[in-house]
């Protein structure tokens, strides 16, 4: 008899305070959040079929990072009981939200004493919202399907001057355009929640913005949820050369509402095509009018299996060298010494927002350095949550390439695979190894070496053809 899945949804408000560090773009003029657009919001959802039960908690951030995550992760363990490998922080990659963390924002110097504060209350936010989905689990029924979206672009652009790979528009590279949703309805049909998984760049809203906002994916959810009535959450797929199709360097603030309400219609067609009751229909008369008009009832089909299964794996990905971890500290601190003495003098505005970029750059290859000096190889945790035989979430933390997230849809043996990055621990970029000779700001920070990404491939496709294949064994 197949197990009976059961679901909880809550959600609450994540927005810091005005005035916070904010965003920590190269090119931003700016170090504080002058106000609010839109609200960010960290939202559960809990699955169980009995045996197994998993909390996924949606957050409005960039990342949280390997310094906080992990006692964010103990806190979720310790608000419900569950092991960490049951728990997954999904970040929709907003850039235009608060700095959090203590270590990446050397940059940043205003508003940076308001950090440590907002991430010890957002730890509690989080455990809480995802004890409190738990506390509402309800038996579901639950469909999947895809569809696609054309609010991405590939964003390793060419500029015509020099071949320099630049963050823009790349109509001809490689582009996911796929959107994939699953519905999530009460035993009664009552709409709870819907699951969104699309690749793209929350980068509309670039660094001319100083306002807090979740960029495309915060509007697409107020979208679905308008539209459906169930609970949304986002998961980021593999979006690392990809970006949105208008704004980030300017402009974007005008168009980030646009593109998540495009994408939001988009996942709400898709939604309601879903049916997850089975049913197919039986001729039963037909009714005598101005024209005979045949009359159909609805056949209901046994409940597919939604069995809940969860696997991590280690996965080594070899390094790349960079230079010696003191020389490029040593440079962050003549940058940001530099940086803050024209902020002080009251520097012109370009003379500004040069030396923030340098800065910028100058400490996350210091940071990268720092974090792997001595090491040819780093370790990264793979996760996969499954449902039944036709669904699984897969996820690696970091910032894959496309093509990597092609490639795992592609090889799944699950028909519906939501492949997603930006997850748990925010890491870094894994290009695929075409992208290397060309260069550009991904290979530049990335501290992978170009033979990671298929070996991130392969290890992903075996643990999903291992839980696959394990599920089978049990029938």
């Amino acid at each position: 008899m197949a197990s009976q899945l059961r679901a909880g949804v809550a959600r609450t408000d994540i927005t810091p305070p005005p005035g916070i560090a904010h965003a920590g773009w190269g090119a931003q003029t700016h170090q504080r959040a002058a106000g609010v657009d839109l609200p960010l919001w960290a939202t559960a959802l809990a699955l169980s079929d009995g045996s197994e039960t998993i909390v996924i908690v949606d957050l409005d951030l960039v990342y949280i990072w390997d310094s906080e995550a992990p006692g964010v992760i103990r806190a979720v363990e310790q608000a419900t009981g569950l092991p960490a490998s049951h728990i997954r922080l999904a970040y929709t990659h907003t850039h235009s939200g608060p700095i959090n963390g203590a270590t990446w924002s050397s940059w940043v110097k205003e508003g940076a004493e308001m950090v440590p504060a907002y991430d010890a209350i957002l730890e509690q936010q989080i455990a809480g919202v995802a004890r409190q989905a738990l506390g509402r689990m309800r038996p579901v029924r639950i469909a999947a399907g895809s569809g696609e979206s054309r609010i991405n672009v590939n964003r390793r652009f060419q500029r015509p001057e020099d071949g320099a790979v630049v963050c823009g528009r790349n109509w001809s590279g490689p582009v996911d355009q796929q959107v994939q949703v699953l519905r999530l309805d009460d035993l009664a049909g009552a709409p709870l929640a819907a699951i969104v998984n699309y690749a793209c760049h929350p980068i509309t809203v670039g660094p001319d913005c100083d306002l807090i906002t979740p960029d495309y994916p915060g509007v697409m959810k107020r979208v679905v949820e308008q539209a459906t009535g169930a609970t949304c959450l986002f998961l980021q797929g593999a979006t690392g050369d990809l970006g949105p199709i208008q704004g980030v360097a300017q402009g974007g603030f005008a168009e980030y509402r646009r593109l998540g309400s495009i994408l939001g219609h988009d996942v709400s067609r898709i939604w309601w095509e879903l049916e997850p009751r089975r049913r197919r229909e039986r001729y039963a008369g037909t009714l005598e009018s101005g024209s005979p008009l045949a009359i159909y009832e609805d056949e209901y089909l046994p409940e597919l299996d939604t069995t809940l299964r969860v696997a991590t794996r280690e996965v080594q990905l070899p390094l790349k060298q960079f230079a010696p971890a003191a020389e490029l500290a040593a440079a962050t601190a003549r940058h940001v010494e530099q940086l803050n003495r024209l902020r002080a003098e009251g520097g012109d505005r370009e003379a500004i927002r040069s030396e923030t970029m340098l800065a910028k750059r100058a400490g996350m290859r210091a940071d990268l350095a720092r974090r792997n000096e001595g090491n040819t190889q780093r370790s990264v945790t793979l996760q996969t949550f499954t449902i039944g035989d036709r669904i699984a979430l897969p996820v690696v933390p970091g910032e894959p390439f496309c093509a990597i997230g092609m490639g795992v849809k592609a090889g799944s043996p699950f028909p519906h695979t939501l492949f997603a990055g930006y997850a748990n621990i925010g890491w870094a970029y894994i290009p695929t190894a075409d992208a290397y000779p060309l260069g550009g700001y991904e290979i530049e920070i990335t501290p992978f070496a170009p033979e990671a990404a298929d070996i991130l491939v392969d290890a992903s496709l075996a643990l999903l053809r291992d839980l696959y294949s394990s599920k089978e064994k049990l029938q």
